[in-house]
């Protein structure tokens, strides 16, 4: 049951009227708060505070005596926020009957705050009755395109196209009340909404079901960008990044090359951003034996093969052959575009007064993304130095997430050396303070290098990024570790010393996901899962130990030979190790719970896994291990110390 509002402090309501002494400090307070804007300021300290009774009592008892409608409004504001929209619309229903006569903002936060709860049954119906309650002929306040802008948005939220283009079909071409750049951006971004969710609904064999709904997405978004263009050529809108990347990931939803071709004209066209790569259909010279001849690089690869007639126009003599073109996706004929639709993000000659979009962040990300569907990577390496360029004229910072797709590119190329000096960048000068490594980061690092595992020098690329890894991440990442286990071991054949020096550098990842198997760490409690893939891992690492030897033979030095001696012996110490733990406490745990009955080895097992996760354990594995390469104890205290330096919780040969 909802408490901390009151409806009405009227006399005869006992229950809800308030106490004679609340009232006189209520009254006293007031003495000081004559001032509406004091009163407001007033109100929204005590919010800040929790105490949303004593406000909502304050503003009531000073309706009475002022016009105090900004306090509502933060009274409504911050019902909203909490997610109570039931006791938001009260209070609004509670300021009306109080005299209080709500002002044009009253309306956009309760539309404003309807669209953060999409998932309430009453949030749409609720939003088009407050909207179209605006336009009754005794409402004081009218509806502005702010008004008009949250209510499309609540529509978004809901995935109800009927309802929206019921709201945007009203809105007049020219004036006040005429569509901005928010508008567009909203109406964009639930086309591509609606068209993603839909379909989920669908299984993987109805692609084509599912290629001619995103189609049909796309078209819609084409005749919408054919009504902005005019607008923003005559100067009755302003067109930021934001709305054209709205119309960019709208055209990623397609299955054709042009649409995605349609992305690097589309940032040419509002944001002046020179196209990397030659224009679909283009003619472009090729030099023969019989002399210079022109030909276009228009391919057709479309995933349906049918269409609605009334949005795509089919031309019945179009061959259905497939592409020729190297970078297409798919072999299925395409239907083909309407040419007013087709050239509608053709840049055009426009006036030197036009504002255009300065690309950022966004823009990066989608250009990047368009050019790896195109198999364009020397087009997208060229858009990353064009926009990141810091004396060039646009200066983007990438994000996270721009590293990662600039990654992907990378990995498309397999270019390790390139994904390498990418990974030391970020972590060197002001880009290590922005923390943009993370697991994620590495893991397309290796796979960049995994793609590139024939070349020779791919391990010196490969080996500094695990480094980077090493130092970067509280805690190892075990799938990294695996990429990096599988590619050294993928050098054996080439020259086994490469392996060799390979493992010797996986030495402080290992030890630090030892370290985090067995200790754990102070955020994260290590789970049976995890452990298990640790112990798989070391058992596959010991493969490779014995892969190297296999095929160095009687290459090996005595050193190199005592080196793979340690290192196996430790690796399948620890294994057993862990494994007897794990089976030792799913044995305590059973006889704890009553699966199996208890007997008198329970206090034994407990003491023999208390034994085992102990320090001391762990130092006579390392004893154990070091003593095997000859390295004193003085030795062992000072790698000890050297690898607690460098982890900050190292406790022995973990």
């Amino acid at each position: 049951m909802r408490t901390g509002i009151k409806t009405f402090d009227k006399p005869g309501q006992r229950g809800n009227a308030l106490d004679l002494k609340k009232q006189k400090q209520l009254d006293t307070e007031l003495v000081y708060l004559q001032d509406p804007l004091k009163l407001a300021e007033n109100t929204i300290a005590l919010l800040r505070n929790d105490d949303n009774d004593k406000a909502h009592d304050l503003v009531r008892r000073a309706s009475k005596r002022m016009s105090c409608t900004v306090s509502w409004n933060h009274l409504v504001d911050y019902a909203m926020s909490t997610g109570s929209v039931k006791r938001a619309v009260h209070i609004y229903n509670e300021m009306k009957k109080r005299a209080q006569k709500p002002d044009a903002h009253t309306y956009t936060i309760l539309l404003r705050g309807l669209s953060w709860h999409p998932h309430l049954q009453d949030s749409l119906p609720l939003a088009l009755k407050i909207y179209h309650s605006m336009f009754a002929e005794d409402c004081p306040i009218k509806p502005n395109i702010i008004h008009t802008n949250a209510v499309l948005k609540v529509c978004a939220m809901a995935r109800d196209m009927d309802a929206l283009w019921g709201v945007a079909a009203k809105l007049p071409q020219k004036g006040p009340g005429a569509p901005n750049n928010l508008t567009f951006t909203t109406i964009l971004n639930a086309i591509r909404a609606v068209a993603w969710h839909n379909d989920k609904d669908l299984r993987d064999e109805d692609w084509e079901e599912k290629s001619l709904r995103r189609q049909r997405a796309v078209v819609q978004g084409r005749k919408i960008w054919e009504e902005i263009i005019p607008r923003w050529r005559s100067g009755d809108i302003f067109i930021d990044e934001e709305l054209v990347c709205a119309m960019g990931r709208l055209l990623l939803l397609g299955s054709t090359e042009r649409d995605y071709d349609d992305i690097l004209s589309l940032a040419e066209q509002v944001m002046g951003l020179p196209r990397q790569k030659r224009q679909l259909g283009e003619p472009r010279e090729i030099t023969g034996g019989e002399g210079t001849s022109l030909v276009t690089e228009e391919t057709t690869v479309d995933r349906a093969s049918q269409h609605e007639p009334s949005l795509l126009e089919v031309s019945n003599d179009h061959p259905e052959v497939a592409a020729e073109d190297e970078t297409s996706l798919l072999s299925t004929p395409a239907p083909v575009i309407n040419t007013a639709l087709a050239n509608v993000f053709r840049p055009k000659s426009s006036s030197p007064n036009i504002s255009k979009a300065r690309p950022g962040r966004n823009t990066l990300s989608l250009v990047l993304d368009a050019c790896i569907n195109l198999r364009a990577v020397p087009s997208a390496q060229a858009y990353w130095g064009l926009l990141t360029d810091p004396s060039g004229p646009y200066n983007v910072t990438p994000d996270s997430e721009n590293y990662h797709m600039y990654l992907r590119v990378l990995r498309v190329q397999r270019a390790s050396k390139a994904a390498c000096d990418l990974i030391q960048d970020m972590h060197s000068g002001d880009l290590k303070s922005m923390q943009l490594l993370q697991p994620k980061t590495f893991r397309i690092a290796f796979s960049a290098c995994a793609r590139n595992k024939a070349n020779a020098r791919v391990m010196e690329h490969a080996t500094p990024i695990l480094h980077i890894m090493c130092k970067t991440l509280t805690q190892p990442d075990l799938k990294c570790l695996e990429m990096f286990r599988d590619l050294a071991s993928s050098q054996v054949q080439r020259d086994f010393h490469i392996t060799l020096n390979a493992l010797r550098e996986m030495e402080t990842g290992v030890r630090l996901l030892r370290n985090y198997v067995n200790y754990g760490n102070e955020d994260v409690v290590v789970d049976n899962v995890t452990k298990t893939a640790a112990i798989d891992f070391a058992r596959r690492l010991l493969g490779v130990f014995d892969k190297v030897r296999q095929t160095a033979g009687d290459r090996l030095e005595r050193e190199e030979k005592n080196y793979i001696i340690a290192q196996k012996s430790a690796l399948d110490l620890w294994a057993q190790r862990r494994v007897k733990i794990m089976r030792a406490g799913k044995r305590y745990m059973r006889m704890r719970s009553g699966q199996i009955p208890r007997s008198e080895e329970m206090p034994l097992v407990r003491k023999k896994v208390e034994r085992w996760t102990s320090g001391k354990h762990t130092l006579k594995l390392e004893d154990r291990a070091e003593k095997a390469l000859g390295v004193g104890r003085r030795k062992r205290m000072q790698r000890a110390e050297e690898a607690r330096e460098r982890t900050g919780e190292f406790d022995g040969f973990v």
